[in-house]
Protein backbone atom coordinates (compact mmCIF):
# COMPACT_ATOMS: atom_id res chain seq x y z
CA UNK A 1 0.00 0.00 0.00
CA UNK A 2 1.45 3.04 -1.54
CA UNK A 3 2.45 5.54 2.07
CA UNK A 4 2.92 9.66 1.87
CA UNK A 5 6.50 10.71 2.22
CA UNK A 6 9.57 9.31 0.34
CA UNK A 7 10.31 5.63 0.30
CA UNK A 8 14.33 4.74 1.30
CA UNK A 9 14.71 4.30 -2.96
CA UNK A 10 13.57 7.94 -3.20
CA UNK A 11 15.53 9.19 -0.25
CA UNK A 12 19.04 7.09 -1.75
CA UNK A 13 18.14 9.09 -5.16
CA UNK A 14 18.39 12.61 -3.36
CA UNK A 15 21.42 11.60 -1.37
CA UNK A 16 23.42 9.86 -4.70
CA UNK A 17 22.36 13.21 -6.44
CA UNK A 18 23.69 15.76 -3.66
CA UNK A 19 26.81 13.51 -3.02
CA UNK A 20 27.66 14.59 -6.47
CA UNK A 21 28.05 18.27 -5.69
CA UNK A 22 30.17 17.74 -2.33
CA UNK A 23 32.36 15.49 -4.46
CA UNK A 24 32.82 17.98 -7.02
CA UNK A 25 33.44 20.84 -4.45
CA UNK A 26 36.32 18.38 -3.21
CA UNK A 27 37.56 17.12 -6.24
CA UNK A 28 37.68 21.08 -8.07
CA UNK A 29 38.24 23.35 -5.55
CA UNK A 30 41.41 24.04 -6.61
CA UNK A 31 40.20 25.69 -9.18
CA UNK A 32 38.17 28.17 -7.34
CA UNK A 33 35.50 27.66 -9.71
CA UNK A 34 33.31 25.92 -7.58
CA UNK A 35 31.03 27.31 -5.19
CA UNK A 36 31.50 26.27 -1.22
CA UNK A 37 27.66 25.83 -1.36
CA UNK A 38 28.49 22.63 -2.90
CA UNK A 39 30.24 20.93 0.03
CA UNK A 40 27.45 22.46 2.56
CA UNK A 41 24.69 20.74 0.97
CA UNK A 42 26.96 17.57 0.47
CA UNK A 43 27.18 17.30 4.57
CA UNK A 44 23.46 15.78 4.45
CA UNK A 45 24.82 12.87 2.34
CA UNK A 46 26.53 10.72 4.83
CA UNK A 47 24.10 10.87 7.67
CA UNK A 48 21.46 9.94 4.96
CA UNK A 49 23.56 7.11 3.90
CA UNK A 50 24.08 5.17 7.59
CA UNK A 51 20.39 6.03 7.91
CA UNK A 52 19.39 4.08 5.36
CA UNK A 53 22.15 1.43 6.18
CA UNK A 54 20.75 1.01 9.38
CA UNK A 55 17.44 0.36 8.21
CA UNK A 56 18.77 -1.81 5.62
CA UNK A 57 19.94 -3.74 8.47
CA UNK A 58 16.77 -4.00 10.03
CA UNK A 59 15.33 -5.43 7.38
CA UNK A 60 17.51 -7.44 5.40
CA UNK A 61 17.00 -11.22 5.49
CA UNK A 62 20.69 -12.03 5.57
CA UNK A 63 22.34 -9.69 7.56
CA UNK A 64 25.85 -11.87 6.90
CA UNK A 65 25.65 -11.23 3.20
CA UNK A 66 24.24 -7.46 3.59
CA UNK A 67 27.26 -7.24 5.78
CA UNK A 68 29.83 -9.22 3.36
CA UNK A 69 28.77 -6.69 0.67
CA UNK A 70 29.56 -3.36 2.40
CA UNK A 71 32.96 -5.16 3.42
CA UNK A 72 33.88 -6.42 0.18
CA UNK A 73 32.68 -2.98 -1.20
CA UNK A 74 35.33 -1.08 1.56
CA UNK A 75 38.18 -4.01 0.41
CA UNK A 76 37.76 -3.07 -3.60
CA UNK A 77 37.65 0.92 -2.78
CA UNK A 78 40.69 0.75 -0.65
CA UNK A 79 42.73 -1.12 -2.97
CA UNK A 80 40.89 0.66 -6.16
CA UNK A 81 42.08 4.52 -4.74
CA UNK A 82 45.60 2.67 -4.23
CA UNK A 83 45.60 1.90 -7.82
CA UNK A 84 43.98 4.87 -9.42
CA UNK A 85 45.99 7.72 -7.43
CA UNK A 86 49.38 5.68 -8.70
CA UNK A 87 48.38 5.56 -12.21
CA UNK A 88 46.62 8.46 -12.23
CA UNK A 89 48.46 11.34 -10.09
CA UNK A 90 47.62 15.22 -9.22
CA UNK A 91 50.19 17.81 -9.32
CA UNK A 92 49.13 18.99 -5.82
CA UNK A 93 49.05 15.18 -4.40
CA UNK A 94 45.59 15.35 -3.23
CA UNK A 95 44.55 12.11 -1.63
CA UNK A 96 41.81 10.00 -2.86
CA UNK A 97 40.58 8.42 0.56
CA UNK A 98 36.88 8.24 0.01
CA UNK A 99 35.45 4.91 1.21
CA UNK A 100 32.01 5.38 3.23
CA UNK A 101 31.66 1.68 2.75
CA UNK A 102 34.37 1.01 5.69
CA UNK A 103 31.96 3.16 7.79
CA UNK A 104 28.72 1.53 7.34
CA UNK A 105 30.33 -1.87 7.62
CA UNK A 106 31.36 -1.08 11.18
CA UNK A 107 28.25 0.28 12.11
CA UNK A 108 26.43 -2.98 11.28
CA UNK A 109 29.56 -4.27 12.90
CA UNK A 110 28.47 -2.62 16.23
CA UNK A 111 24.68 -3.32 15.82
CA UNK A 112 25.51 -7.07 15.41
CA UNK A 113 27.46 -6.58 19.00
CA UNK A 114 24.87 -4.67 20.70
CA UNK A 115 21.99 -7.42 19.50
CA UNK A 116 24.40 -9.78 20.99
CA UNK A 117 25.42 -7.66 24.38
CA UNK A 118 21.15 -7.09 24.37
CA UNK A 119 20.20 -10.32 24.57
CA UNK A 120 23.11 -11.48 27.34
CA UNK A 121 21.32 -8.74 29.62
CA UNK A 122 17.78 -9.86 28.73
CA UNK A 123 18.56 -13.59 29.65
CA UNK A 124 21.44 -12.97 32.06
CA UNK A 125 24.16 -14.45 30.92
CA UNK A 126 27.65 -13.33 32.27
CA UNK A 127 29.82 -14.32 29.12
CA UNK A 128 27.94 -12.75 26.45
CA UNK A 129 27.80 -9.73 28.54
CA UNK A 130 31.25 -9.79 29.24
CA UNK A 131 32.24 -10.42 25.09
CA UNK A 132 29.53 -7.92 24.15
CA UNK A 133 31.30 -5.31 26.27
CA UNK A 134 35.01 -6.45 24.92
CA UNK A 135 33.46 -6.31 21.66
CA UNK A 136 32.23 -2.57 21.97
CA UNK A 137 35.97 -1.58 23.46
CA UNK A 138 38.51 -3.68 21.28
CA UNK A 139 37.87 -1.64 18.21
CA UNK A 140 38.81 1.60 19.54
CA UNK A 141 41.74 0.30 21.67
CA UNK A 142 43.25 -1.58 17.95
CA UNK A 143 42.55 1.65 16.07
CA UNK A 144 44.43 3.56 18.84
CA UNK A 145 47.15 0.92 18.54
CA UNK A 146 47.12 0.92 14.95
CA UNK A 147 48.07 4.72 14.29
CA UNK A 148 50.57 5.20 17.47
CA UNK A 149 52.64 2.13 15.13
CA UNK A 150 51.89 3.11 11.26
CA UNK A 151 55.60 2.99 11.09
CA UNK A 152 55.27 -0.90 11.11
CA UNK A 153 55.19 -2.60 7.58
CA UNK A 154 51.81 -3.32 6.64
CA UNK A 155 50.29 -1.24 9.23
CA UNK A 156 48.15 0.77 6.44
CA UNK A 157 46.79 -2.25 4.65
CA UNK A 158 45.84 -3.90 8.24
CA UNK A 159 44.27 -0.27 9.13
CA UNK A 160 41.34 -0.84 5.86
CA UNK A 161 41.34 -4.58 6.47
CA UNK A 162 40.16 -4.16 10.29
CA UNK A 163 38.17 -0.60 10.15
CA UNK A 164 38.04 0.81 13.30
CA UNK A 165 36.19 4.15 14.55
CA UNK A 166 39.49 6.52 14.60
CA UNK A 167 40.19 5.51 11.12
CA UNK A 168 37.38 5.18 9.16
CA UNK A 169 35.64 7.91 7.14
CA UNK A 170 33.33 10.73 9.25
CA UNK A 171 34.96 8.62 12.41
CA UNK A 172 33.23 7.78 15.73
CA UNK A 173 30.62 10.43 15.24
CA UNK A 174 29.24 8.62 11.95
CA UNK A 175 29.45 5.13 13.44
CA UNK A 176 27.75 6.79 16.66
CA UNK A 177 25.03 8.02 14.48
CA UNK A 178 24.58 4.68 13.26
CA UNK A 179 23.97 3.64 16.55
CA UNK A 180 21.95 6.23 17.64
CA UNK A 181 19.38 5.43 14.96
CA UNK A 182 19.94 1.48 15.43
CA UNK A 183 18.72 2.27 19.13
CA UNK A 184 15.67 4.48 19.00
CA UNK A 185 14.38 2.61 15.60
CA UNK A 186 11.19 2.61 17.10
CA UNK A 187 10.79 5.54 18.42
CA UNK A 188 10.68 8.25 15.32
CA UNK A 189 10.39 11.57 17.17
CA UNK A 190 13.24 10.47 19.90
CA UNK A 191 15.44 9.68 17.00
CA UNK A 192 15.16 12.74 14.46
CA UNK A 193 15.38 14.96 18.57
CA UNK A 194 18.96 13.14 19.21
CA UNK A 195 20.58 14.04 14.97
CA UNK A 196 18.92 17.17 15.93
CA UNK A 197 20.70 17.45 19.21
CA UNK A 198 23.93 15.93 17.85
CA UNK A 199 24.24 18.16 14.93
CA UNK A 200 23.68 21.06 17.18
CA UNK A 201 26.47 19.45 19.15
CA UNK A 202 28.58 20.04 16.17
CA UNK A 203 28.11 23.64 16.19
CA UNK A 204 31.37 24.89 16.56
CA UNK A 205 30.17 27.14 20.04
CA UNK A 206 34.02 28.47 20.63
CA UNK A 207 33.43 30.65 17.32
CA UNK A 208 29.71 31.47 16.46
CA UNK A 209 30.94 33.72 13.45
CA UNK A 210 29.62 33.34 10.03
CA UNK A 211 33.40 32.39 9.37
CA UNK A 212 33.55 29.77 12.28
CA UNK A 213 30.05 28.40 11.00
CA UNK A 214 30.20 28.28 7.51
CA UNK A 215 33.78 27.99 6.37
CA UNK A 216 35.69 26.95 9.25
CA UNK A 217 34.04 24.01 10.32
CA UNK A 218 29.79 22.99 8.57
CA UNK A 219 29.91 19.63 9.30
CA UNK A 220 26.73 20.83 12.05
CA UNK A 221 24.71 21.62 8.29
CA UNK A 222 24.39 17.57 8.20
CA UNK A 223 21.48 18.56 10.25
CA UNK A 224 19.63 19.64 7.11
CA UNK A 225 19.55 15.95 6.40
CA UNK A 226 16.10 16.17 9.11
CA UNK A 227 13.33 16.65 6.79
CA UNK A 228 14.19 13.84 4.64
CA UNK A 229 14.85 11.69 7.81
CA UNK A 230 11.25 12.72 8.96
CA UNK A 231 9.60 12.16 5.36
CA UNK A 232 10.45 8.56 5.43
CA UNK A 233 7.80 6.27 5.27
CA UNK A 234 9.50 3.16 6.18
CA UNK A 235 8.72 1.74 2.66
CA UNK A 236 11.67 0.49 0.76
CA UNK A 237 10.52 1.73 -2.90
CA UNK A 238 11.99 0.28 -6.11
CA UNK A 239 14.58 -2.30 -5.84
CA UNK A 240 18.38 -1.22 -7.79
CA UNK A 241 20.04 -2.08 -4.44
CA UNK A 242 23.54 -2.10 -6.14
CA UNK A 243 22.95 1.35 -7.49
CA UNK A 244 24.56 2.58 -4.69
CA UNK A 245 27.58 0.61 -5.15
CA UNK A 246 28.03 1.09 -8.20
CA UNK A 247 27.91 4.58 -8.69
CA UNK A 248 29.56 5.43 -5.26
CA UNK A 249 32.93 4.63 -6.26
CA UNK A 250 32.45 4.81 -10.50
CA UNK A 251 31.54 8.75 -10.00
CA UNK A 252 34.03 9.57 -7.63
CA UNK A 253 36.70 7.55 -9.43
CA UNK A 254 35.62 9.81 -13.08
CA UNK A 255 35.86 12.74 -10.84
CA UNK A 256 39.09 12.30 -9.55
CA UNK A 257 40.61 10.96 -13.06
CA UNK A 258 39.01 14.29 -14.77
CA UNK A 259 40.41 16.74 -12.12
CA UNK A 260 43.99 15.49 -13.00
CA UNK A 261 43.69 17.07 -16.53
CA UNK A 262 42.97 20.40 -14.81
CA UNK A 263 46.13 20.64 -11.92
Amino acid sequence: MFKKGLTGFQIKLIALFLMIFDHVHYFFAFTNQVPLWFTWIGRVVAPIFIFMVVEGFIHTRNRSKYMGRLYMGSLIMFFSNQWITKWFQRGDNVALMANIFATLFLITVYLTIIDYLGKGIKERRIMPIVLGILGLVLPVGLGIFMMMNLHIPGMIYAMFLLPTPMIVEGGPVFVGLGILFYLSRDKKALQLTLYALVSIALIPWQNLSLQGLFYDNFQWLMIGALPFLALYNGQRGKGMKYLFYVFYPLHIYGLYILSTFFV
